[in-house]
Formats: C-alpha cells, structure tokens, sequence
C-alpha cells in the first residue's frame, strides 16, 4: 500500500508539471486625440526576459524587440520601431488545418521581423501579410502606428483574416476574435477587465494603462513575467517586471538605438523600489519630512514637488548606507531547514514522508520550483532622507529613482501627502 501511495506522489507532482497551461498573454491599444499607447502582459513560467536594441541600417527600420532567453538564443516576442509601429502576440488554441493553401511566397526568419523592419504603417503590414504566407499561425499579432490605427491578424479558414480597430482601443487575449460565435472569448476575465478601464475612462494615461494591465496580471503556474506600455507619439516604452506595477523603467527607442546594438537583461533593470513614507494622502507635518522607501539601488535621487510632472523640481542625491546583499539568507534556510526534515524521516523510515519533504520543501532545487513562479524576494534595504521647511497647507508629490547602470534607471509610482498648517 505505501508503495503505491509513493508512486502515486511522484506522478502526480509529474503530470502537474509536464501538463502546465502554455503560455498567455493579454495584448491592446488605445487612443484618443494626440495620446497613443499600446500595451501588453507576457504570461509565461521563463523568467530570463530581454531586451533587443537593433540600429536602421541596409533599409531597415531601428527597432526594439523584447522577449525571452531560451536554449536557441533569444526568442522576440513583440516590439516597436524608431516609426512609430509596435506588434505584439498572444497564442491562440492550436489548429492542424494550416496551410498555405493559395502558394503564396514564403520569406526567410519570421514575417513580424520583416514587417517591423520595413513598415511604417498598420496599413503597410496588412499589405505585406496579404503578400507572404507564414506557417506560424499558432496564435495571432496586434499591430498598432502612431496615427491611431491598428488591427489583429489571425488566420482563418484558408487565408489570414485582419480585424480593424473600431473605435477607441482594440483587445485581444487568447481566443479568436474574427470567431464571435466562441463564448470562451467573452468569459476570458483579462479581456473583460482591461475592456471595462478603457471603455469607462475619458482620458488616456501611463497610470490609466498600467491599472488595466494590473487587473488582467496572471499569477502561479504561468504568470505576468513581465508588462510594456508603449508611447507610439512620443517612443517611448514603460517596462514592469513580474507583474510589479510600482516600479518600471522608462526607455527611449531613440537614445536606446543611438548607443548601437545592445542587448540587457531586463530583471537587472529594476531595483526594487517600494515607497513606505509619508503614505498615500497622508497628512504631515510642513517643518519635518521624514521620506523613506525599501530598495536595493546604492544611489537615488527623490523627487518632490508640488507639481505631479515634477516640473522645475531639484531632485536629492541620496547613497544608500545600508547597501548590502541579502539574496541568499532565504535560501539557505529553506536548504537546511530540508535536509533536517528529511534526516529526521529517513531515521523513522519514513519514505512518503521524505518526498514530501523533498517535493515540498526544497522545491527550489528541483524540478518543482516551476510549479508555482514567484516574484522576486522584496528588499529588506531601508533608505531615508529628511526634508526641512516645506509649505503648509500644500499637496505634494513625491517619487524615488534608483540610479542603473547605462543610464537606465528605475522608478517609483508617485504617491501624494498633504502638509498641515
């Protein structure tokens, strides 16, 4: 009976992982007047997330890709281009009745790379779409410019099908959308949800985008590894790792292309920045301001102003006095709180119980750890910087940057207080 017991254990924790949902994404674009953005959620259980900045040259277009690092090498996933066009995907249920039933011409690489190098428009795409077949149809591409167009290309019964934007914005997740008769498509939550902030909102925003990506962010087996918000107008890209919507990095394509071809790890980017005080709307004292935030930076600078784009603001330079590594402590523990659960089994002859202590316990040194993908530990580092004399009675804001390497710095939300008389 424990035999049984015991290999019923092993394949169950087998099958949970092997049998693990593919990867999902939530994908749109919206644009009212003059702001243009277009934005996404990578759902997957790899972690190692990239950035690709490739310079113009031989008629291409500049252009960035992000993705993922896999045994093949990079893996590009979506992007934009120093044009103004940005693309990105989500898969789709795969099919078996795909083919390239009218012979078009093929082309060498993927025909997204080709598109983002040489167009400058959604209507160009849709014309080099029309022109070339491409067998990678197991899910379908977003593709938005800065004059507000933008439309979904999936495949159809025999031939690629181009769902244009009606209206304000454009949402797809992973259901076809040219298939109104599929109810999964209006029962998938990330949809409704990102759906219900756009079609409620008069005006568009980087905080308004990030709080639709927020509520349609997946978490456990294949979770948010990563967030952009793209600026089409102005080329600019917002980045958030691992479903953190209080800290992103903010590049810009055309300073980024300028330094040449480069590639970064995008986990590296962040510094983990959390504000703790003053609070959300709290209410203070003028004479004595105590700011203070976790992070793992080793130079800030903070920002506050009575203006919320900071305009005309000095920042304060601030070295972290506490900068130290702390990454491993959690870890260790977790490694020899599980060899003596599992010396203590073994001397009672225990074996179900020493794999479940092994399966459980030290999920992070087996294959188990890609059961359930955590974000990364918060910082336990404390920063502080004492601001005299502000003025009474004043709403402020008030922000953190962490200084990167290159240039590239991370970046608090704002949050506001209000002094006292």
């Amino acid at each position: 009976m424990k035999k049984y017991i015991l290999t019923m254990l092993v394949l169950s924790q087998i099958t949970f992982v092997t049998n693990s949902p593919s990867k999902a994404c939530s994908v749109f674009n919206a644009s009212k007047g003059e702001k243009i953005f277009g934005a996404t959620n990578k759902d997957w259980n790899n972690t190692n997330t990239r950035i690709l900045f490739i310079p113009s040259s031989d008629g291409k277009y500049g252009r960035v890709y992000f993705g993922y690092q896999i045994p093949e090498g990079f893996q590009n996933v979506g992007g934009m281009n120093d044009q103004g066009l940005w693309y990105d995907g989500a898969s789709l249920p795969q099919r078996s009745d795909i083919s390239n039933y009218f012979n078009k011409p093929t082309v060498k690489g993927e025909l997204c790379e080709k598109a983002l190098e040489e167009c400058a428009t959604v209507e160009e795409v849709i014309e080099i779409y029309e022109k070339y077949y491409t067998p990678n149809w197991q899910g379908h591409s977003m593709w938005a410019d800065k004059y507000g167009n933008s439309v979904i290309i999936e495949f159809g019964e025999k031939d690629v099908i181009f769902v244009l934007k009606q209206g304000d914005y454009q949402v797809m997740t992973n259901f076809y959308v040219s298939d109104p008769t599929n109810p999964r498509w209006y029962n998938c939550y990330r949809y409704n949800a990102i759906t219900h902030f756009l079609s409620n909102s008069e005006e568009l925003s980087v905080d308004l985008i990030s709080s639709a990506l927020n509520a349609a962010h997946k978490e456990g087996i294949t979770p948010t590894v990563f967030s952009n918000i793209y600026d089409l107008k102005n080329g600019e890209i917002y980045v958030y790792n691992f479903h953190n919507y209080n800290e992103f990095v903010r590049l810009n394509l055309a300073e980024e292309l300028s330094k040449g071809d480069h590639y970064l790890k995008m986990p590296e980017l962040f510094h983990g920045i959390k504000l703790k005080s003053p609070g959300i709307e709290q209410v203070i004292d003028f004479s004595l301001v105590y700011f203070e935030w976790f992070g793992d930076a080793e130079i800030y600078k903070v920002f506050c102003s009575e203006s919320p784009e900071f305009t005309n603001c000095e920042p304060i330079e601030v070295i972290s006095s506490q900068f130290a590594s702390q990454e491993t402590s959690y870890l260790y523990t977790m490694f020899f709180g599980a060899l003596f659960l599992g010396g203590i089994c073994i001397r009672n002859k225990k074996s179900i119980a020493v794999l479940f202590c092994l399966l459980m316990v030290c999920g992070s040194f087996s294959c188990c750890a890609k059961i359930f993908i955590s974000p990364p530990s918060p910082s336990k580092i404390k920063t502080s910087v004492i601001v005299k004399n502000l003025k009474p009675d004043t709403q402020y804001y008030w922000k953190v940057v962490g200084i990167g390497e290159n240039g590239i710095n991370s970046e608090s939300t704002v949050n506001t207080f209000t002094t006292i008389e």
